[in-house]
């Protein structure tokens, strides 16, 4: 059976919300019982709390604290407002220890079989490793140092190809790139991102910049895609190398979530150094409610994001701060696929 696509645009007719939500579903049993293992529910009943105000309350570490948050304000455990949390009714009947209606002795049964209770428990108590990856070396260390193998370029590439080739396809039908000449694909992976954009807007040139290893991979999902000649590939340490030049668009896909707001600093700086006055950034992802109160795929994104990198799941807001602080005006936000955006700012 052929893949349910546009004939013109090899755009998905559906969405991947449904793989997402199954996906990012597990993080729900393990943040409801570590809250309950260290005192969330006791603490906030006393008086609701930001995420730094309750990990200083219990001696906790707060980058963790926020990812855990949201996944229980998403679940209907928690309420926020004013970045505030506090115990919904469904929180103070069945999570208090002095409720009749106490659910923790069945809830931390099941969380004995849940893997990812423990590491939550890890990173929640400061001080702890980071956990490895399934890939070797860990993959956030390799782009850090510069060097990635040939074997872990292959199966990254292969990851962010399932994971992205949709969405890209999503973003570019948005129209946020039209006007785009030559677009800079920024860690752009497998290329999916530039490939559907230049599928979409033939009078755009993409160049996908990355480690050498994940070039040749790029490459070869170019061309699969018959778009090597439209699609170039350059390799370029992000952090080390300087960036080329003569592009009146940078995008970022799924890039910034992997690291800490300071990193995603320094690359909305490098974007902003490289591109020319009008030229235009795009950040493409999965974006937090302003108020961290989910969504609830997003927010069990972040708490993947915990283990797995340095970053998180950004709002809108605080990506725009981002932009705002290299340089760039008028910062913009458009929904794209699912649960993904692009926000958009331009070089004065």
């Amino acid at each position: 059976m052929d893949t349910l696509v546009t004939d013109d645009t090899d755009m998905p007719l559906v969405d991947n919300t449904a793989i997402l939500d199954t996906v990012f579903a597990r993080w729900r049993l393990p943040c409801l019982s570590a809250g309950l293992e260290l005192g969330f529910y006791e603490a906030l009943n006393e008086a609701p709390a930001t995420a730094p105000e309750l990990a200083d309350r219990l001696g906790l570490d707060a980058r963790a604290v926020r990812a855990v948050l949201p996944v229980l304000a998403a679940s209907g455990i928690l309420d926020v407002h004013d970045d505030r949390f506090s115990l919904t009714a469904t929180a103070r009947i069945y999570l208090l220890k002095d409720s009749y209606y106490f659910f923790g002795a069945k809830l931390m049964s099941q969380a004995q079989s849940s893997f990812e209770h423990g590491e939550l428990l890890t990173y929640l108590r400061p001080k702890k490793p980071r956990r490895s990856w399934f890939w070797r070396p860990d993959p956030v260390d390799a782009w850090e140092a510069g060097k990635i193998s040939p074997e872990m370029a292959k199966s990254v590439a292969a990851y962010m190809q399932s994971e992205c080739a949709g969405l890209a396809a999503g973003a570019a039908a948005s129209g946020v790139f039209w006007g785009v000449k030559r677009l800079l694909d920024v860690g752009g992976g497998s290329g999916a991102m530039a490939v559907a954009i230049a599928t979409r807007q033939p009078g755009t040139e993409c160049t996908v910049m990355d480690l050498p290893a994940m070039c040749e991979e790029a490459r070869a999902y170019i061309d699969a895609a018959g778009m090597g000649h439209r699609i170039t590939v350059q390799a370029v340490n992000m952090f080390r190398q300087r960036w080329p030049e003569g592009y009146d668009g940078v995008v970022f896909s799924n890039i910034f979530h992997d690291w800490a707001s300071e990193t995603c600093a320094l690359l909305s700086r490098l974007a902003f150094e490289a591109l020319p006055a009008g030229g235009k950034v795009f950040v493409h992802e999965m974006l937090m409610n302003d108020d961290h109160s989910g969504p609830a795929a997003t927010a069990g994104f972040a708490a993947q994001m915990l283990l797995d990198t340095r970053g998180q799941q950004y709002t809108f807001p605080e990506i725009r701060e981002l932009l705002e602080g290299a340089g760039f005006a008028d910062v913009g936000v458009t929904r794209t696929s699912g649960y993904y955006s692009v926000v958009t700012g331009r070089k004065p």
